[in-house]
């Protein structure tokens, strides 16, 4: 493994703490306060800093360390945990993560990271120790001026570990300092001796100076757990040979150790006396006795034996060997259903390779079939649905619960309404609701926007909630579900609702309609999504400049979804988000217009007719089915198809009208229909993204290629709804509602 990659692990790792932090912070925030939260909020800093030391980012280690000073002195009940400290390591946390991204010569070379550095280490300062702080700026100073610590014959080895390192002679290729682990060492406690290992150093002629050939026999006196140890060596603790014995171990343990390094005994116990781990006389006794269980902290410093009653040593719960034992039966045998980090472009790449699958499978189906072999059709369905098992099995590894994202706005809730002064509960539903995780990664800035639009101007002031009966804190919920073959995200609040008067007023200000317009409700909310629209009074730091929605509704579009808003004065407003479920491949219906093939996505389609025996209004593409005023779009019209070359030659397609099928879609609560000439029944269809020159195009999501090798274009139903909808309202002024043939 490279540096980069590990340092890549690194990153991704803090990250996951630093959201553990936040989550658990918010949760403290909310009054839900306990031992377990504390303890979890001080192990993810700690192991963020433990992790930072050992590739010598000095930056985040000395920060974190006050931090975690400040959330020790809590968890032993020296300090209180208030409002205050919270709003402090909030900002901390959020400094931790600038801290994260950068590496030491950035840091040192940005005055106003260090600024804020120093602001929090000051604002720390009322909950840690002076000494906390001092060491920080003076971190080498501070250690070397600490009073010596000497192990004593009552109970100081009861704090004294041995760390036998035997690490990976492709450490240096790999990035790793042996020094770095050593040095972090030092903040965990005292190390009393290394002694440094030379035997594999090999001769002059075999010497490669990448290749770390040291070993180290290490004496350290500290109080921390044995997984603090053992964090320090995380990132080479697979293909390196580490073993920690506790104050606690047996003599019996030092022995196993000795027997399984490949050094000389005599000379390793030699080494354990120097180290202090071990006296020469319980060396002896040991050595003399292998069965003797008498644990290092039964045995004095010196050379005399000790003659301590045997009730006031320590006696260890279990020996070290089995915890170790233990602990890495833990780690290889990964439990079922435990998450895996997989490299996303890794798993992009498969599913790039298992739509080619699906479409020379679609190509073997086309052949097989001209074939009339009996056997051979059969063989292909069966490889069919292989392949559909396959093609959702692998969409699913790109699954995500969109609670993940959720989860982020409890900060931006909370931020926000302290910003603003006004009280704000979240409340979130569906936390489970699965969504591809490309789409879930561009949901972030629309949510935001939505979400800090309906604080602002959704929810009305304390005193104002108040004035109208309500509950003094507003009520903003996220919820996500299922419904008609798509995710719909919900944003709603208790708040005024969208001011239609307001709206209709700045629009009419801004030219956007004219006096004599009639719009509908939902037609009048969609202004909003007009750029540089805004009914706010005046500009914030939130909202007012007419930037965002418009951003909201284009992101939404570039995923193939819509946007729904309802509202009710003095009751609230809801948006509602619908999307695919992916992105990637979908269920298809295959039709043809003028020769040219589109996809119109499955979960879409509500029926086919032929639209030959229904009615057509006079001037306007709209049909009587059972009651309901259907409109619909013309394929051939919309995009100015003209007859294939294939059309030509066969003069009995030429005779049929691009009106011949209607096929009837929906998405959300509005109906359409598409006018084409043929239908080709139901496809698997692998999404590829257009090229920038179609970008403008409206109404095509996406390409796809078809068994035959030609290409087909996917329909992006909620645009051309959205145009068979504005179409209708507008022929429907102009023309008379009278009845005629789709014939003449």
């Amino acid at each position: 493994m490279s540096l980069d990659a590990i340092l890549q692990t690194f990153f991704v790792e803090a990250q996951e703490h630093l959201e553990s932090m936040e989550n658990m912070l918010l949760k403290m925030d909310e009054g839900e306060c306990d031992d377990e939260m504390l303890n979890d909020i001080f192990r993810s800093a700690h192991t963020i800093k433990g992790s930072a030391g050992i590739f010598g980012l000095d930056h985040i280690v000395n920060f974190t360390h006050v931090v975690e000073n400040v959330l020790d002195r809590a968890r032993d009940k020296e300090i209180e945990i208030d409002t205050d400290l919270i709003n402090v390591i909030f900002k901390c946390r959020d400094h931790m993560q600038s801290l994260v991204g950068v590496t030491l010569d950035e840091f040192n070379a940005q005055a106003d990271l260090q600024k804020i550095d120093n602001d929090l280490l000051a604002a720390l300062a009322p909950w840690a120790s002076t000494e906390n702080i001092d060491a920080v700026k003076k971190t080498s100073t501070a250690m070397e001026s600490q009073p010596e610590q000497k192990l004593t014959d009552d109970g100081g080895t009861d704090k004294l570990w041995h760390i036998s390192l035997r690490l990976s002679t492709d450490c240096l290729k790999n990035g790793m300092d042996p020094l770095s682990f050593i040095k972090f060492l030092t903040s965990l406690g005292e190390i009393k001796h290394i002694e440094t290992i030379v035997d594999n150093f090999p001769s002059l002629d075999n010497f490669d100076a990448e290749s770390l050939y040291f070993a180290y026999e290490i004496a350290l006196q500290s109080d921390a757990s044995l997984e603090e140890i053992e964090n320090t060596f995380m990132f080479v603790q697979d293909d390196s040979d580490i073993t920690i014995l506790p104050p606690s171990a047996t003599i019996g343990d030092y022995l196993t150790l000795i027997d399984k390094l490949p050094e000389e005994n005599q000379r390793l116990g030699d080494i354990l006396v120097k180290c202090g781990s071990l006296t020469r006389h319980s060396l002896e006794q040991a050595l003399a006795s292998p069965s003797t269980e008498k644990t290092v902290s039964e045995q004095t410093i010196t050379d005399q034996p000790d003659e301590s009653p045997a009730e006031e040593r320590k006696d260890p719960d279990t020996t070290i060997n089995t915890a170790l034992t233990k602990q890495k039966q833990a780690k290889t045998q990964a439990p079922e259903g435990k998450q895996i980090r997989i490299d996303s472009s890794r798993l992009d790449h498969l599913i790039n390779l298992i739509g080619e699958l699906v479409i020379n499978q679609q190509r073997i189906e086309l052949l097989s079939k001209d074939s009339k072999n009996p056997q051979l059709v059969e063989a292909v369905d069966d490889f069919d649905n292989f392949t559909n098992q396959i093609r959702d099995a692998a969409l699913s590894l790109r699954m995500v619960p969109i609670g993940g994202t959720f989860q982020r706005f409890k900060r931006l809730v909370r931020d926000t309404s302290q910003e603003l002064g006004k009280e704000v509960e979240l409340i979130i539903d569906g936390a489970d609701t699965e969504l591809d995780r490309l789409m879930v990664e561009k949901l972030g800035d629309p949510l935001t926007h939505i979400v800090r639009n309906a604080m602002d101007h959704g929810l009305e002031s304390t005193e104002d909630r108040q004035a109208a009966g309500k509950n003094i804190k507003g009520q903003l919920k996220l919820s996500a579900y299922h419904e008609g073959g798509h995710i719909v995200i919900a944003i709603s609040d208790d708040g005024n609702g969208i001011n239609k008067v307001r709206i209709r007023e700045k629009a009419i200000e801004k030219g956007i309609i004219n006096n004599d317009s009639q719009l509908s409700d939902n037609e009048l909310f969609h202004l909003i999504f007009h750029p540089g629209f805004s009914t706010a009074e005046t500009v914030t730091n939130l909202s007012g400049r007419g930037v965002g929605m418009d951003v909201v509704k284009r992101n939404v579009e570039a995923l193939q979804g819509s946007i729904d808003i309802s509202s009710q004065t003095g009751i609230g407003s809801e948006f509602k988000i619908r999307l695919p479920l992916t992105l990637a491949i979908i269920d298809g219906f295959h039709v043809e217009a003028k020769g040219t093939h589109f996809i119109i996505p499955q979960a879409t389609i509500i029926e086919c007719i032929d639209l030959s025996n229904h009615q057509d209004i006079k001037g306007r593409h709209c049909i009587n089915l059972r009651g309901d005023m259907i409109p619909y779009l013309n394929m051939s019209e919309i995009f100015n198809l003209a007859p294939s070359q294939k059309m030509k030659a066969a003069d009995h397609m030429t005779r049929h009208t691009a009106k011949r099928e209607l096929v009837i879609v929906q998405f959300g609560s509005d109906v359409a229909g598409i006018a084409v000439d043929r239908l080709n029944g139901e496809i698997q269809t692998v999404v590829k993204p257009l090229g920038p020159i179609f970008k403008a195009l409206k109404g095509i999501g996406g390409s796809s290629l078809l068994g035959n090798g030609e290409i087909a274009f996917i329909l992006d139903v909620p645009q051309l709804i959205e145009l068979a909808i504005a179409n209708e309202i507008a022929n429907k002024v102009s023309c008379p509602e009278s009845i005629k043939s789709p014939d003449k």
